[in-house]
């Protein structure tokens, strides 16, 4: 498969709560792939994010479809990061309350 195919399919994932990839929300940070492997950087706008193991586990299941294992690192947004977090989720918040 070839590997911008898989990096882009990864960097299509959207958030369940705002329409807007997490590429797009600064959540993914960082994306390589390699010959057998997409290695992920997720930054998170905040500790304790309750829908973070449903956003990685969505890029992890497109990694994996394609045949590829998947690792991640993950760590908290800086305060630039997070503003334009805060910008993208209020422009595109899908209804409700924003939930983070």
């Amino acid at each position: 498969m070839d590997k911008e195919t898989v990096l882009k399919a990864v960097e299509y994932v959207e958030h369940t709560a705002i329409n807007a990839t997490l590429k797009e929300l600064g959540i993914l940070s960082k994306v390589e792939v390699t010959d057998d492997e997409v290695k992920a950087e997720f930054a998170w706008p905040f500790p304790n994010i309750p829908i973070k193991d449903s956003l990685m586990g969505a890029v992890q299941i497109i990694a994996e479809s394609f045949g590829y294992k998947f690792s991640f690192t993950e760590r908290i947004m800086n305060e630039e990061e997070k503003q334009h977090f805060l910008e993208v989720e209020h422009a595109n918040w899908k209804g409700g309350a924003p939930a983070c």
